[in-house]
């Protein structure tokens, strides 16, 4: 009788041990996360949800390192998920391409690093079931497991340009060596600052229109395709530049104009999903850009009745030469100036 006893307490504890057992584990099951990656150089930043907490979507960003170091400047960082994260929906590779830029960076500087491979693709994997991100590059051999992309490259000049800069640096050497000189006539109070300015900036323009000229001449020598494709190049940098100068000049403003938007709705008891940004450029000039914003917004009370909600955020003319944003909407203008404020 006493061993049926003992049984039965000891299976009573065997059961409450279990069901504490049973409990701790529920309570690890409940534990969220964004989610974990199986490569060090990607990582998810954030994620999107549903009802009842299954994640939908993941948003990613690359850790990456680039030898040489530069190399990173002929990138859109927003663009390709290194500076801002990429919804993994939208961006299920990556292609970085390291020689946009290079056409107007030899007709800029005379030199420029030719890069070679001229790309690099990163196929993206995520499993919701494993809530586990993944990616590998189609060149193994120029990145390693790390996330550090080696490109050999070399540097092409143009020789013509070059000899004119170099002489042109000379000149300007001799003419600070002249400026020095307290004797000197440049020295002397007979040439205002302002007269000094003018002569400089005529002489920067001509230099340009010069550059520029050879530059067309050179182009015009080539065969036709090769010619396209550096005329594309340039064009596809223009409007890359355009876009950047624009974020820097008003890219928070315009974010906090979004924001402003999104606490709105949200006082409705409704969600905004206004995560990215549609920049259309319009060559108007040389280099003179129009750039249009746009945000394919969506809006609704739960994830299942979300319908299209657009955005203006403004039209802006970018001049590139002169590295000026102006405002050019009367949208454009309440956001630089705040005036969609309370």
């Amino acid at each position: 009788m006493s061993g049926k006893i003992g049984y039965n307490q000891n299976m009573k504890k065997i059961s409450l041990l279990l069901s504490f057992a049973f409990i701790a584990c529920g309570c690890v099951g409940m534990t969220y996360t964004d989610g974990d990656s199986a490569k060090p150089w990607i990582k998810i930043v954030s994620s999107k949800t549903d009802m009842t907490g299954n994640v939908t979507d993941v948003c990613y960003r690359f850790d990456l390192h680039f030898t040489p170091a530069e190399a990173i400047t002929r990138l859109d960082t927003d663009g390709d998920c290194i500076t801002q994260c990429c919804w993994y929906s939208q961006h299920r590779s990556v292609k970085l391409n390291f020689n946009n830029g290079f056409a107007d960076e030899l007709q800029k500087n005379a030199i420029a690093k030719k890069y070679d491979p001229d790309s690099l693709t990163i196929f993206v994997k995520y499993s919701p079931f494993l809530n586990l991100i993944s990616g590998k590059a189609d060149n193994k051999s120029v990145m390693d497991s790390d996330g550090t992309i080696t490109l050999k490259y070399n540097e092409v000049k143009d020789q013509e340009h070059y000899l004119t800069m170099a002489k042109e640096e000379e000149k300007a050497e001799n003419y600070d060596n002249v400026k020095a000189h307290e004797g000197s006539y440049m020295y002397k109070k007979d040439v205002p600052p302002e007269e000094l300015a003018k002569t400089k900036y005529a002489e920067e323009q001509k230099q340009k229109a010069e550059a520029a000229e050879a530059a067309k001449e050179k182009m015009q020598e080539m065969p036709a395709d090769e010619r396209e494709q550096l005329l594309q190049e340039k064009l596809k940098y223009e409007r890359k530049q355009a876009v950047l100068l624009l974020k820097r000049f008003y890219g928070q403003k315009i974010d906090s104009y979004i924001m402003s938007i999104d606490k709105a709705q949200r006082r409705k008891g409704l969600v905004l999903l206004a995560n990215d940004r549609n920049w259309t450029t319009v060559k108007t000039g040389s280099p003179v850009y129009k750039v249009t914003c746009k945000v394919d917004g969506k809006l609704g009370s739960t994830q299942y009745n979300m319908k299209s909600y657009p955005i203006d955020c403004g039209v802006y003319v970018v001049n590139l030469d002169d590295q000026t944003v102006i405002a050019n909407d009367n949208m454009a203008r309440s956001i630089v100036n705040e005036e969609y404020k309370d």
